[in-house]
This record gives structure tokens, C-alpha cells and sequence, in this order.
């Protein structure tokens, strides 16, 4: 049995370097895996809610970024030219996607997407960091990049997670969902256009 835990967390070490080195940069990598912290990596399962979206470079710095995650109990984790937030509560993620959303310069495409992964927990510069490794990172990025500009698109695991739409539907926003049978299988939330806009993009409509 020991054995066998010992190979798990070697996979799942070869799984974050490949991870750091496709998503961050080699610097990182040499500092999770050549550092004083290598041996006190560990791996965690736990249910977050992704929240993906287009690169957010015209509106915020990093910093700002990784500020409003924390103040939402969420963490900036970043995939490819997309912005990766990992957030514990759907409900905390739906909120920074409505902000996001509310105050971008240009229409977003975005997506919430629930579920049960991997973490890493390892150490960078004498500070412990959490990253999710697995493929549910890139299946909340394949989400947003088949999603509509300025609308949220909230995956089925998502949608049961936020619980009575009543208590989390935003005023002056469209809601559409789509049906199998009497399940929710994906839902979008396309905020009402701003009064500034020249023209209007409500509900997915305008110039593309």
C-alpha cells in the first residue's frame, strides 16, 4: 500500500511540472521543484469553481486581479492567453464574473465551471501556493472559448451549485438555460447593455 501511494505522488508530481512548465515559467518551475520547499509538496482534492475568462490585460494589472480573487476568497491561476480565478463557493465566483463582466472595456467571453479536482500545494519564495493540476482546467477554458462575448456561461455542475436562481440571479440580466428533460445542462447570463454602449449587445445581439 505504501508502495502504491508513493507512485500516486510521483504521478501527481509529473503532473504539476508539466503544469508549471506549460501554463507558467521555467523560473517557477525551478523554484517549486529545485527549492528548499520540495519536499513538502503535497496533493489535495477539493470542490472549487473555475471562473475563465478573456485576458483582462486593458482593465486590471495582476495585482489588482489577484486582490479582488482574495476578496471573494478565490486565486489567479493562469492558462494559456486566458485568466484562470479558482474560487471555493460558485456563488463567489458568479459575483467576480459579474464584476468582471460590469466593468470591462470590451465583451468578455466567460465561464463558471464546478468541480472536483487535484490540487498542488508547494512553496514560492517562503509563500505557500495552491494550483489545480488536471484536466478540469482546460475543459473551464475550452467552456469560455466556445462561449459568447459579454455573456457568463455556467456549466451544468455550476448552475446545481448556485442553488434557487432567486437568490443569485442578477437584476437587469438575461438568464437563458438549456433543458434536458427537467435537468439544467448549461445556463448564460447576458448582462443588460451598458448605457454608454453605442450599440446594443443584449442577449447576444449587435455587430459581431
Amino acid at each position: 500500500m505504501v508502495t502504491m501511494q508513493a507512485s500516486e505522488h510521483a504521478r501527481l508530481l509529473e503532473v504539476l511540472s508539466e503544469r508549471l512548465l506549460t501554463d507558467f515559467t521555467q523560473a517557477m518551475w525551478r523554484q517549486v521543484f529545485l527549492g528548499p520547499g520540495y519536499e513538502r509538496i503535497r496533493f489535495e482534492r477539493e470542490t472549487v469553481t473555475f471562473l475563465c475568462t478573456d485576458t483582462l490585460d486593458f482593465d486590471w494589472t495582476p495585482q489588482e486581479i489577484e486582490t479582488l480573487a482574495e476578496r471573494y476568497e478565490g486565486r489567479v491561476e493562469r492558462c494559456d492567453n486566458r485568466v484562470v480565478l479558482v474560487f471555493p463557493r460558485a456563488r463567489d465566483a458568479l459575483q467576480m464574473a459579474l464584476l468582471l463582466q460590469r466593468t470591462a472595456t470590451c465583451s468578455l467571453r466567460t465561464a463558471l465551471l464546478t468541480a472536483n479536482c487535484t490540487c498542488a500545494v508547494f512553496e514560492v519564495e517562503g509563500r505557500e501556493r495552491r494550483l489545480t493540476i488536471g484536466s478540469e482546467v482546460r475543459q473551464a477554458s475550452t467552456c469560455a472559448d466556445r462561449g459568447v462575448p459579454g455573456t457568463i456561461h455556467i456549466a451544468a455542475e455550476t448552475y446545481r451549485c448556485l442553488g434557487p436562481s432567486n437568490e443569485w440571479q442578477p437584476r437587469s440580466a438575461l438568464v437563458a438555460t438549456e433543458l434536458q428533460g427537467e435537468e439544467v445542462t448549461a445556463a448564460a447570463i447576458t448582462l443588460a447593455p451598458s448605457p454608454r454602449a453605442a450599440l446594443s449587445t443584449f442577449a447576444g445581439l449587435g455587430l459581431t
